[in-house]
């Protein structure tokens, strides 16, 4: 087994072969300590944990003979194994001030209302025929909004769709490959998207819609203006928008061709976007809910020479970093494979702890452990 620096905090993993949820969504009930958590590796579900009692176990909060039913005909669906890593697993979010869960399932946006007394699923939304919903979704604070992309394989959409009903109205369409939709915590009146694809010919990554000023969405950070090269693009994505102030964090790849590299953080009121933190390995990112504390997690050991994905093997850093300073302290040590098991950090409502998914390999290299840690920020 990889062994832990003694500086480190100790590495608390909350349940093996449980997943986090995507790093722009929610996976805390109601800002406490209690974190929803999917389980793969078998017929998939959906299971709480108390970040601070975890003798009781696991309480299933969407069972997998729930999203059997949500696939209805469709029989025979591939069970996510560590030998075949492109399964499909269920993402989702949690309402911010809700007890409102949303995740999607055989083509379909799903709801449950009522998380702590397992009220269970209900279908929210399907799209047309012939239109294929994208896995990650998101839902507003109050619950009563859910926000999703789908394609026809020539233009993407982007609709909300109301809760209560299931009605649903476009807020966007294009000719490209929108995705990551997901409310501004600070100012829900902006939905920030992204425009996916191969990072270095993508220089529009981050778009951002609003009602009044842009409604046809803006493009959130200009690549170009901060690019150290003349006429080149910085290569960014994997963006979460902020809690505290309109705008988001996001990561500049180390394969960014052109520097800078690191971490980003990006406002809406027309500031342009400040480098908080060099880094030349950071891979995915979030942000504490008062905007005083990141974290990023990295392709490779973050102390590693090189940058992106150069001689990066398959261990990450969990880096703290300090907006104010720029400063990066290293929380844990860990190993990715294929989704859903990229590190993908994020903070506790509290800032206390950053979860994230923890592999941990062996010394001929082969996988052993899997599942969603916890780690103290102190």
């Amino acid at each position: 087994m990889i062994d832990h620096e003694e500086s480190l905090p100790p590495i608390r993993l909350l349940l093996e072969g449980s997943y986090a949820t995507y790093p722009h969504s929610n996976g805390f009930l109601r800002g406490s300590r209690r974190v929803v958590l999917g389980v793969a590796g078998g017929p998939p579900e959906l299971v709480s944990v108390d970040l601070d009692d975890l003798a009781p176990g696991p309480v299933v909060v969407v069972g997998a003979d729930e999203f059997a039913r949500a696939n209805e005909a469709v029989t025979d669906v591939p069970v996510w194994s560590a030998g075949n890593p492109t399964t499909p697993v269920p993402w989702f979010d949690i309402a911010l001030e809700a007890d409102v869960l949303v995740t999607c399932w055989g083509n379909r946006l799903l709801v449950t209302d009522t998380l702590e007394s397992s009220g269970g699923l209900r279908s929210l939304y399907r799209p047309e025929p012939g239109w294929v919903l994208h896995e990650l979704m998101s839902i507003s604070a109050d619950g009563e909004s859910a926000f999703v992309s789908e394609s026809d394989g020539e233009e993407w959409v982007l609709r909300r769709v109301s809760v209560p009903v299931g009605s649903s109205e476009v807020l966007i369409r294009v000719p490209w490959h929108a995705n990551h939709v997901h409310p501004v915590p600070a100012d829900e009146s902006w939905i920030m998207f992204s425009h996916e694809g191969q990072a270095a010919t993508i220089s529009d990554r981050m778009w951002a819609l609003h009602p009044g000023l842009a409604p046809a969405g803006q493009v959130a950070f200009d690549q170009r203006a901060v690019a150290d090269v003349a006429g080149a693009t910085v290569s960014i994505g994997h963006e979460r928008a902020k809690f505290h102030e309109p705008g988001a964090v996001v990561v500049a790849y180390g394969e960014s061709p052109v520097a800078p590299r690191g971490l980003f953080e990006t406002y809406l009121d027309g500031r342009p976007p400040r480098l908080v933190s060099a880094g030349d390995r950071d891979w995915h990112c979030g942000i504490s809910r008062d905007g005083r504390s990141m974290v990023v997690d990295t392709s490779g050991p973050w102390d590693q020479p090189g940058r992106g994905w150069f001689d990066a093997g398959t261990q990450s850093s969990i880096v703290f970093i300090d907006p104010a300073t720029g400063s990066r302290r290293e929380l844990a040590k860990t190993g990715f494979i294929a989704h859903p098991y990229h590190p993908h950090p994020s903070f506790t409502p509290d800032g206390g702890d950053v979860v994230f998914n923890h592999v941990v390999y062996d010394e001929r290299g082969v996988p052993v452990s899997r599942g969603a840690a916890a780690v103290s920020t102190a």
